[in-house]
């Protein structure tokens, strides 16, 4: 998997190179200082993954990725949070803030692979629902999940993974479609990367509630519809 790194301090360059090469499959394919250097080489030489800042002096990271006519998957790395919504709205894989800890750099590359993985098989993944069932065709193998069964939706991209007590599912398609698909009052989304089932919810804290040992953040967007779906089902 081939990166780039378009970032204007070069010690954070050099902090991202030396995380990044403890991931064999990581290659370093080039390293600017702002996104007008890095243009021509990615328009010619498309990477695989780009690791970029926001706040640069020559442009804006978010303004540089959406120029991008075939954008790669991005892994934002900076030291303002307050561009994470409009990061995630760009499809962006993960957003990291500074100073950069090597645990929640795997984080990111570990939620980067899996939706390396997804992409290959976009193909084979579709889903339609039936009554109190959801069916997935991964393949040439048909599942049938019980509405019943789901525990949490997670948002990648342009998937979705299905949560059961068993097993994983992934299918195509966004989370907001697939939640409106299902058409169930029990099902609810809580984040922009997160909808859960209302009766699986072992309890809930300010920010967050807990399935499991799962911890699932509440979204400011849909806290307040959160709230009149926690009065109708608690």
């Amino acid at each position: 998997m081939r990166y780039v790194i378009v970032d204007d301090n070069p010690t954070d360059q050099l902090m991202i190179q030396a995380l990044a090469r403890q991931y064999p499959f990581l290659k370093m394919a080039g390293c600017f200082l702002n996104p007008l250097e890095a243009v021509a080489f990615i328009r010619d030489n498309p990477p695989d993954l780009l690791f970029l800042d926001v706040e640069m002096p020559v442009m804006n990271g978010t303004d540089f990725l959406r120029s991008l006519t075939n954008p790669p998957s991005c892994i934002f790395i900076t030291s303002h949070p307050n561009y994470a919504v409009e990061a995630f709205e760009l499809f962006a894989i993960d957003y990291i803030l500074k100073p950069i800890k090597k645990e929640r750099f795997h984080r990111a590359i570990v939620r980067m692979q899996d939706y390396a993985s997804i992409h290959e098989k976009v193909m084979q993944y579709e889903h339609h629902v039936k009554s109190e069932t959801i069916v997935i065709q991964e393949g040439y193998d048909t599942h049938k999940i019980l509405l019943s069964d789901i525990i949490y939706l997670e948002a990648l991209r342009d998937y979705t993974r299905i949560f059961t007590a068993n097993r994983t599912y992934i299918t195509l398609g966004s989370l907001g479609n697939i939640v409106e698909s299902l058409n169930v009052s029990n099902i609810r989304r809580v984040h922009r990367s997160y909808a859960v089932h209302a009766g699986k919810i072992e309890s809930i804290l300010e920010n967050s509630l807990m399935i499991g040992k799962v911890e699932i953040p509440i979204g400011r967007t849909f806290r307040k519809d959160f709230t009149s779906f926690k009065k109708k089902n608690f």
